[in-house]
């Protein structure tokens, strides 16, 4: 099913999370505090990582920014609704998704099921690289250049950039987006796009603007090059 680990300070919010995911088949390890998460992750396998952002020793995105260099395991924040400043700082340090406590167990175990199946390696898988001036997205090795500097992307931040490369000049709606790259399950939150997006078009330099907002339609990547 799934190697799960909990880092979180409140055991009360640690339980309720370990033992709703137990039942559904994970296997979950827990930790309190940064040190113990930061040797977890290195003596087990994880597969995906509940963060809380406020814990003792390390801050949860100092935390996030740990992992982030030393994997792309999917990292989603627990974040309280008066840390977003901190939210932001945990995205920008390569998380991928975010709960605001008090949450639901079902809100939560739909989006971990959400990550864990998702499959971020291309449909396309004939070495294909899509190429815009500099920007080049290799859709075989899941990497994306700008003449010759990688660019950093998060799982999520690459697998939007992906669908609008496997789309090119195509408009996709922003419920198609949602249902593509986060799942069914997310319809209607309409905050991860604006978020995501962003994110990667501050990514993405000059070649942000290619990622172009129609109006009433959705999202496209023109294949116009920048001059």
């Amino acid at each position: 099913m799934g190697n799960i680990l909990i880092v979180e300070d409140d055991p009360s919010t640690r339980k309720l999370v370990r033992v709703n995911l137990v039942k559904r088949g994970y296997t979950v390890s827990e930790a309190e505090d940064s040190h113990q998460a930061m040797a977890i992750f290195q003596e087990q396998p994880v597969d995906l990582v509940l963060l809380d952002l406020v814990i003792p020793g390390l801050s949860g995105v100092d935390v996030c920014a740990w992992i982030r260099a030393r994997s792309d395991v999917p990292i989603i924040i627990l974040s309280a609704r008066m840390e977003e400043e901190l939210k932001v700082a945990a995205l920008d340090a390569g998380a991928d998704d975010y709960v605001t406590k008090p949450f639901g167990s079902e809100e939560l175990l739909a989006r971990v099921r959400a990550f864990l199946r998702r499959s971020y390696v291309s449909a396309r898988t004939d070495g294909s690289i899509v190429q815009i001036g500099e920007l080049q997205i290799d859709l075989s090795n899941r990497r994306v250049f700008i003449g010759e500097v990688d660019i950093h992307l998060t799982r999520t931040e690459y697998a939007l950039l992906a669908e609008f490369a496997q789309h090119l000049d195509a408009i996709i709606t922003h419920d198609e987006l949602i249902a593509r790259v986060w799942g069914p399950e997310y319809r209607g939150s309409n905050h991860y796009l604006h978020t995501y997006l962003g994110r990667l078009r501050k990514k993405l330099g000059e070649y942000g603007c290619l990622l172009e907002t129609v109006p009433g339609m959705g999202y496209n990547l023109h294949s116009k090059k920048i001059n």
